[in-house]
């Protein structure tokens, strides 16, 4: 059938019954022969989408355009960035940023208390802001808690999976989801008689919490719990 429409001079065709519903077709006359027959058409094509000009159809597949031609400008203009940046290592070196603080539940200077105690201003990389994170996570939803009568603070020992970032004479240096770790040189002597001490060395090892010093975590005594010999420079849940 065809219907007059309010956008221009032609009419608007659109098919309501098919031939397999002849059946209907007295129903649909009488229905037809309503006073508002023809708005109410208009209203039910308009509402799901078969009339483009106007409705929720078309405003909900033009926001779909304008949101992948937004990503499209983003994703240009980082080519571009890139092209021009002959060395990509400064965006995971050490830098000044705001964190969001879970506590408050707002976004703060990461700096500001060392600021006014030293005039140092400490600095992160992306990873080590991920690494405090997920330490405040579990110290505020995981491990402590309050009651009417008590408040535990308590930062337990734990067993995390570590890899070496740096190994010296007298100690190394590991990694773990919660931050930096402290491996005396008894640890590092073990690693190398199981699989090697290298940078990149991937091991379960058990460590204490150690607010204030350099490295936040140190590894307990006979704190390696499984070495990874095959897995040098790969996460074992790469595999």
């Amino acid at each position: 059938m065809a219907y007059p429409n309010i956008y221009d001079d032609d009419k608007t065709e659109v098919t309501l019954w098919g031939s397999e519903n002849w059946g209907t077709i007295s129903g649909a006359a009488a229905w037809l022969r309503e006073p508002d027959a023809y708005r109410d058409i208009l209203l039910l094509v308009t509402e799901s989408g078969m009339h483009w000009d106007e409705g929720p159809y078309k405003a909900a597949v033009l926001a779909a355009i304008d949101e992948m031609e937004e990503w499209e400008e983003h994703g240009t203009a980082y080519d571009k960035w890139c092209q021009g940046v002959q060395d990509m290592n400064d965006l995971h070196s050490p830098s000044l940023y705001t964190e969001w603080n879970q506590a408050t539940g707002e976004s703060n200077f990461i700096g500001a208390d060392q600021l006014q105690k030293n005039m140092k201003i400490p600095k992160y990389t992306p990873e080590m802001l991920f690494q405090r994170d997920t330490l405040n996570w579990f110290y505020n939803f995981n491990w402590n808690g309050a009651t009417r009568s008590t408040m535990t603070t308590v930062v337990p020992d734990t067993i995390e999976l570590l890899e070496l970032t740096a190994v010296g004479d007298n100690h190394g240096v590991a990694k773990c989801d919660m931050g930096a770790v402290f491996v005396p040189k008894s640890a590092l002597n073990h690693l190398t008689c199981n699989g090697g001490a290298e940078v990149g060395t991937i091991f379960d090892g058990e460590i204490t919490f150690t607010p204030g010093n350099k490295f936040p975590w140190r590894l307990v005594r006979d704190g390696v719990k499984f070495t990874y010999e095959d897995l040098c420079g790969t996460r074992p849940d790469d595999y």
